[in-house]
């Protein structure tokens, strides 16, 4: 009887260990979908993709020139990669095309479409433009004949559908405001891409906004902090 009893305890604990394996060898996977400001070109996206662990896998899908309208094709390929969570950032394209209640239209549809595909989508608002005012503050883009509207009210349009949809919100915009009021002209200058580029990052800049967007992601989907250095 003590033989037998042994053996049930050594397979159950040989069970609950393949259990605990399988459970740290599962691979999650990222997607990142949107503009020149993520994509791998001059975006924060391939800084994102050094700040993950082994574990964690980054599909960034971001291209330069892109609208919700011109990556839609884009995003029926990430989607066949069946990736586990979708970060969703546009604005500084959409805002030249069309105004907010279109864009609400078509940031919805890319939200209905991950989850329909089984991922978790996350709304990303567009990092800020990083022009200063004669305060010393960041300071919007005039709205005229190219702007349908200000990027922050396309930033406070992706938080509406967010909460709508009920899927995690991350405000980048209003967080990357806030960091480089902080920081002044002169520090922000070393993000930029080049001398008269205030929108594309610098490897430093790059690797800084990544930093942003680690931190808050840790806190809308904490389920994703153990995969986040």
């Amino acid at each position: 009887m003590r033989d037998f009893r042994f053996a049930v305890v050594s397979l159950s604990l040989l069970f609950a260990c393949a259990a605990l394996a399988g459970a740290e060898e599962k691979k999650v996977t990222i997607g990142l979908i949107g503009d020149s400001t993520v994509a791998t070109t001059y975006g924060w996206g391939p800084g994102f993709s050094k700040q993950v662990t082994s574990d964690t896998e980054v599909l960034n899908f971001a291209k330069n020139g892109a609208t919700l309208d011109s990556l839609s094709h884009k995003l029926d390929e990430l989607l066949k990669q069946k990736p586990d969570y979708v970060l969703v950032q546009f604005g500084h394209n959409d805002q030249k095309r069309y105004g907010t209640k279109e864009y609400a239209e078509k940031l919805k549809s890319y939200v209905d479409r991950i989850k329909a595909a089984g991922g978790k989508p996350v709304i990303v608002s567009s990092v800020t433009r990083r022009n200063f005012g004669p305060d010393g503050k960041i300071a919007p883009r005039p709205v005229g004949d190219v702007l349908k509207a200000p990027l922050y009210e396309y930033a406070q349009t992706a938080g509406q559908v967010a909460k709508q949809e009920s899927v995690p919100f991350l405000d980048l915009y209003t967080i990357s405001v806030a960091h480089h009021n902080k920081l002044g002209p002169a520090e922000t200058a070393k993000y930029d891409f080049n001398e008269t580029d205030k929108t594309h990052f610098s490897p430093a800049g790059t690797d800084a906004t990544a930093e942003l967007v680690v931190a808050e992601l840790k806190v809308v989907v904490p389920e994703l902090a153990g995969h986040l250095k």
